[in-house]
């Protein structure tokens, strides 16, 4: 019986140990990436955004089976980062990180003012997949003595062209977002460009500004010290990171969604294996708690994974709204 009972056992673990070897194998060849993949990140090391690029790194790292290496490669919208993966081979193993900003909204712009384009936006990559997302908020000064969306509506209605809004520099997407209220509301106000994100919040806090739209983070971090208002999230859903403010879409405004997004994109050429692969990588990754975490504490939410056909499609819808956004405003950038 105990001879029997060890055949047995014997059988058993043969079993089980041909089973891993030949699994192994599969799942070898389900991945058809055989060398270190290079991440390249159109912003300097250290910031929000390079961090959200970096903590995905870590994870598809593990998924790709091989690393992934960021590279920063910071300046003009993203240009010199693309610039980068154009010259290299459309053999899967590259991938760029893109925002709206930098894929969508200043393409539309350098489009508007009939500038060169450095590259196709849409033929010369190939959209893979969404890592995350996060919506800018509407705030008000406290000088202003706005205390609601409601109210900013009706001031700008009852005072044409006396309000103005900052942004943290022309053609941004805090510059299109202030353009889109008031396209919204039918009214205008005086836009107030600033040289960064530090400048713009120091005039919303002394009162300079009397509303803009800015990033989550930022807003929350002012909001916490008491030295803004903010009146709602510019998107379809409540921010975990303010679950007590309402979004633009339940105050009867949906077109007013000014959610950013940063996405993986691929050189054109590059085979769809390879486009597939780092796609469901990504989707995979997006849904680590510990991944998470640590990206919604610097306002980016996941949960927006897709698919790179439905993501061309979004990007195409994108290019679209943000032209009639820039066309109806009629900027004057010169």
């Amino acid at each position: 019986m105990t001879r029997l009972t060890s055949l047995v056992a014997g059988c058993v673990g043969l079993a089980f140990a041909l089973g891993v070897v030949a699994t192994a194998p599969a799942f070898a060849q389900a991945s058809p990436f055989t060398k270190p993949v290079r991440f390249i990140i159109p912003y300097p090391p250290g910031g929000p955004t390079d961090l959200t690029g970096r903590s995905y790194a870590d994870k598809l790292t593990k998924y790709l089976g091989q690393p992934v290496v960021v590279e920063n490669k910071p300046g003009a919208q993203g240009v010199p980062a693309v610039q980068q993966l154009m010259q290299l081979p459309a053999d899967g193993h590259t991938i760029y990180f893109g925002t709206l900003s930098t894929q969508v909204v200043s393409h539309v712009i350098n489009s508007y003012r009939k500038l060169p384009a450095p590259y196709d936006a849409r033929k010369d990559l190939v959209p893979v997949n969404l890592l995350g997302a996060s919506p800018l908020v509407v705030v008000a000064s406290l000088k202003s003595g706005i205390n609601s969306y409601k109210e900013l509506a009706e001031r700008l209605k009852a005072e044409p062209g006396k309000l103005n809004y900052g942004s943290d520099g022309m053609a941004s997407l805090t510059h299109l977002g202030g353009e889109m209220l008031n396209q919204t509301f039918g009214t205008q106000s005086v836009h107030i460009p600033y040289k960064g994100t530090a400048e713009f919040s120091q005039a919303l806090i002394a009162g300079d500004n009397d509303f803009a739209v800015m990033g989550i983070v930022g807003a929350t971090n002012l909001l916490k010290q008491n030295r803004i208002k903010v009146l709602a999230v510019a998107g379809p859903k409540r921010s975990g990171q303010l679950p007590g403010v309402p979004t633009t879409a339940e105050l009867g405004h949906p077109g007013v969604d000014l959610t950013s997004w940063f996405a993986a994109f691929m050189k054109a050429g590059t085979p769809k294996p390879f486009v597939d692969a780092m796609a469901q990588a990504i989707t995979r990754a997006s849904t680590e708690p510990d991944l998470m975490d640590r990206l919604s504490a610097t306002g980016v939410e996941l949960g927006v994974a897709t698919t790179p056909e439905k993501f061309s499609a979004q990007l195409d819808a994108e290019f679209k709204h943000w032209a009639g956004v820039v066309e109806k405003a009629a900027i004057k950038f010169d």
